[in-house]
């Protein structure tokens, strides 16, 4: 991460418990954290927020899927996640990645500095 200023990233999941905790993990490794509980939320934060890494679970309620917002904002580096085990995800663009669900606190650490540096 850089020394600068810490690194933005926008949570978005539907879950409270899984977004509050990752969001208290991603701010214990000193990122900066934004939540958002759907697609919705997040495109309209997006409207005037900044970030860096936006991390969305796929399947959320709302009209705009994490699936849709993930490829609307491909010039980030982004991060996909799911519980849905049979999920085909042959969607994924060249610079994103994918982390399946449950992940554990030093995978998904692992792989938001992989997206940071890339």
């Amino acid at each position: 991460m850089s020394n600068d200023r810490p690194l933005v990233v926008l949570l978005v999941e539907d879950d409270n418990s899984i977004r509050e905790l990752t969001a208290m993990v991603l701010e214990d490794a000193g990122y900066e954290v934004h939540t958002a509980a759907n697609g919705d939320i997040a495109t309209e934060w997006l409207k005037t927020g900044t970030a860096d890494i936006l991390f969305t679970d796929i399947r959320m309620p709302g009209t705009i899927t994490g699936q849709l917002l993930a490829t609307s904002h491909a010039d980030m580096h982004v991060l996909v996640t799911s519980g849905e085990a049979r999920e085909q995800h042959d969607w994924l663009l060249s610079g994103m990645e994918y982390l399946a669900k449950p992940y554990d606190r030093k995978t998904l650490l692992a792989t938001l500095e992989r997206l940071a540096v890339a």
